[in-house]
């Protein structure tokens, strides 16, 4: 697996969101040593280079702790500007129009973030709005997702004529990190939790929105730039990780695993030559399955969704054959599992 990459200019954001609040980095009292060296080090990188989510990650936890500050995303966010994105966030501010820009950022996610784990944002037209989705992977990313999010709404919202973004509702798949009044106050719209993925819903005519800094000579230049540097980027996602991705999107969406043969159509191979790769990988489908059924069953299982209903989400025939395949998976109990969720 491939540690998640975000962008160093996280980093540099944090810091000038300390900055703003009157702490100096050399002053930090709440950071190790160790730590203290290692982002002066991301720090002293170029901003557009990426490091470590899981450094940045605890970096936030340990500050929001230490301010007392459970909304801090919110509060960095309002110093968002384009080059805490790298090329991408010059690409969004330069294009003519937010469709544009949107085209871009999904084209090119992954300047901003990196992993194997990561799905690209996509994009459907449901009748009069559009809806950008991702998927829920693991509650280990949940600060990520807040946090890119409201900094992508932020700069959008500056990048467009004053008080014209064409947001309707946001859908976060996870519960809420805060009070309710943080996420309204800053989205100003519609915020719902528990979604099945996580989704921007934009009114469809907001898309022809021209941007106020838009610079085409200038996109030619960056989109040259933001090709270079996705064809160095390494191709780490194996046919299995793919596969664990895709199937954990079916059991979520459609609460049923899929058929090996949809999948084979999907990935324009035969069932054939993707059970020999599956094999050489030491893995095969039924493996995947059971183990994203697994995981997926644990995340409901922190829900008050009855047992029987679980094994129903979870294309079982009954709570006892999902009792049975967890136990053999987990060496637990379903109600053993439950009492330890509750428990941490």
């Amino acid at each position: 697996m491939h540690e998640l990459q975000i962008p160093n200019g996280y980093f540099h954001l944090w810091q000038m969101y300390l900055s703003e609040q009157g702490i100096d980095l050399a002053t930090l009292d709440f950071l190790q040593a160790d730590e203290k060296k290692h982002l002066i080090e991301i720090l002293s990188q170029p901003i557009d280079t990426q490091s470590s989510y899981f450094f940045f990650h605890q970096l936030i936890e340990k500050t929001k702790q230490v301010l007392d500050c459970p909304q801090i995303v919110f509060e960095m966010a309002e110093y968002v500007r384009p080059e805490h994105f790298g090329v991408l966030g010059y690409m969004a501010s330069r294009s003519t129009t937010v469709a544009e820009a949107l085209q871009n950022i999904m084209r090119f996610s992954r300047l901003v973030i990196d992993g194997d784990e990561v799905i690209p944002m996509q994009m459907r037209l449901k009748g009069e709005y559009v809806h950008l989705i991702w998927p829920f992977h693991h509650e280990k990313y949940i600060l990520i997702n807040e946090f890119t999010n409201a900094l992508m709404m932020h700069l959008a919202r500056k990048i467009v004529p004053p008080n014209q973004f064409p947001l309707h509702a946001v859908r976060f798949a996870h519960a809420p990190q805060m009070a309710m009044y943080h996420y309204q106050k800053f989205y100003d719209c519609e915020v719902s939790f528990h979604q099945p993925q996580y989704s921007f819903v934009l009114a469809s005519a907001g898309l022809n929105l021209k941007i106020q800094q838009a610079d085409p000579s200038l996109m030619q230049l960056l989109v040259k730039q933001a090709e270079e540097a996705i064809a160095s980027k390494p191709r780490y996602e194996t046919i299995a990780q793919r596969l664990h991705l895709i199937v954990a999107e079916y059991l979520k969406l459609k609460q049923q695993a899929p058929k090996i043969e949809e999948l084979t159509q999907e990935l324009h191979i035969s069932t054939r030559t993707l059970q020999r790769q599956l094999s050489d990988l030491q893995t095969s489908f039924k493996k995947i399955v059971e183990i994203e059924r697994m995981k997926r069953c644990e995340f409901l299982l922190e829900s008050q969704m009855p047992f029987s209903e679980i094994a129903m989400h979870l294309g079982y025939s009954d709570q006892s054959a999902l009792t049975r395949a967890y136990k053999a998976f987990s060496g637990q109990t379903l109600l053993e599992k439950k009492q330890k969720l509750k428990s941490t």
